[in-house]
């Protein structure tokens, strides 16, 4: 089961790029960025071992009712890791967690993250 905490405000896409959804001031979007700051950081260094998110981008960003930034991770574990553990190979070279260099994507996908929100333009533009 997974609970996750309720987002009224729905995703920092929709308030980017949808047209019907309520458009962010300067301050909701400094209070995101400040929150995705924190949430990285949070999973990055203050977590042994590290772990990183394995699809970051503003569709995975949920904003609650006072704009705060709650990253979801909805991807489950790789469909070989039950195969890794039962194979008696050490437990250690097949980690479920993601690889280190994974928090180096994640540090690029919150620069692209950046750009989005202050030019409000999509991520991958032909523009």
């Amino acid at each position: 089961m997974m609970v996750f905490e309720y987002t009224p405000n729905g995703t920092l896409f929709e308030h980017l790029h949808v047209k019907e959804m309520e458009h962010l001031d300067w301050s909701a979007r400094m209070r995101i960025i400040t929150g995705i700051a924190y949430c990285l950081q949070h999973i990055h260094h203050d977590l042994n071992p590290p772990v990183a998110h394995s699809n970051l981008n503003s569709h995975n960003i949920f904003l609650t009712d006072d704009y705060a930034a709650k990253i979801a991770e909805i991807s489950f574990l790789p469909q070989d890791s039950s195969k890794s553990k039962s194979s008696g190979d050490n437990e250690s070279a097949h980690s479920t967690l993601p690889p280190l260099s994974n928090v180096e994507a994640n540090v690029y996908c919150f620069g692209i993250i950046l750009l989005e929100i202050i030019s409000g333009k999509l991520q991958y533009s032909k523009e």
